[in-house]
């Protein structure tokens, strides 16, 4: 989304829309769809917000290294509140030209949990199927011998591929609906460079890659070492990014509370603690009373978590 020493183009195009935008509406975003309705130069420059907005999320999801890119804390603060505010607004107003009736029922741009795992476990289920329907017509033409008679190479390296297929989705149990659901649910996080520039992305030990570490853990259902990443990125933001003292993360969590952002308040943040040492201390002494979670449940409060440690993350101070 961003390199290191300059905004993309696409970024600089979106902070002029949006500062544009919120001064012609004086910062209130709920009378905008009827100004856009008597005025074609608001609506003009909503859709085009609404377009510039979207090819920027479509670039979180490009490439695995933009799931931790560090950025101007000045465009972090304009996206989230762009995210929370505005764009629910103005993808209504960019549907209503399209499809009226729709506009009500526009996807949210902060759906409710749930809602949330349903909807990319759908989209998951599309697309391992498609994947599924392509292997199945792969095999189903290989095994018509009489059409490879010329390519005896070819079919065989074919048959070896779909034969180590299925001996890996056997051998590792490999979900791969599960994968595409939870690479869809992971938070795109967002750096900030006073933050970043504390860090080596090269650098094994650095917040940058045991962030994405903690990402790639749970998209691949490795949930437990997700959980233990992610408790050890909070205890090192709050070190060294928001000055925690204490003797343990307990006390480093109390003493930090009064810095802390709401979204990443106390209580959320011993929430993380409090799974990831039930979980990692493998004592039920010690799960704190945590309630006892399936694997759907534990899956939807992992995300729930990796939106706290975003907070965590981008609301550093230092």
């Amino acid at each position: 989304m961003t390199s290191r020493g300059k905004d993309s183009n696409e970024v600089v195009e979106f902070m002029t829309l949006f500062t544009r935008l919120k001064d012609w509406c004086d910062d209130e975003p709920e009378d905008l769809a009827d100004f856009a309705e008597s005025d074609s130069s608001i609506k003009e420059i909503c859709n085009m917000l609404a377009l510039r907005a979207g090819f920027l999320r479509m670039s979180e999801r490009r490439g695995r290294a933009l799931f931790a890119s560090p950025v101007d804390p000045h465009f972090l603060e304009a996206w989230r509140d762009y995210e929370v505010r505005y764009q629910t607004v103005l993808s209504n107003i960019w549907l209503s030209d399209l499809f009226a009736e729709l506009a009500t029922e526009n996807d949210r741009a902060n759906p409710l949990p749930d809602q949330r795992w349903e909807d990319a476990d759908a989209e998951g289920e599309d697309l391992a199927g498609g994947i599924d329907r392509a292997i199945a017509f792969a095999q189903d033409n290989i095994d018509q011998e009489h059409r490879w008679a010329d390519q005896p190479d070819f079919e065989q390296q074919v048959r070896e591929g779909l034969n180590a297929w299925e001996r890996f989705k056997e051998e590792t149990d490999f979900d791969l609906r599960g994968v595409f659901r939870r690479r869809l649910l992971v938070p795109f996080v967002l750096v900030p460079r006073h933050v970043a520039a504390k860090h080596s992305a090269s650098d094994k030990h650095s917040m940058l890659r045991n962030l994405q570490q903690a990402h790639d853990a749970f998209i691949y259902g490795a949930t437990y070492a997700a959980l233990a990443l992610m408790r050890s990125l909070m205890e090192s933001v709050l070190r060294d990014h928001y000055g925690a003292t204490g003797r343990d993360l307990e006390e480093r969590i109390r003493n930090s509370s009064r810095k802390l952002p709401s979204e990443a308040n106390q209580a959320a943040l011993h929430r993380l603690r409090k799974l990831a040492n039930g979980i990692l201390h493998l004592d039920r002494e010690k799960d704190e009373g945590l309630p006892k979670l399936d694997d759907v449940r534990l899956e939807k409060e992992i995300v729930s978590l990796l939106f706290v440690l975003r907070a965590l993350i981008e609301g550093a101070k230092r």
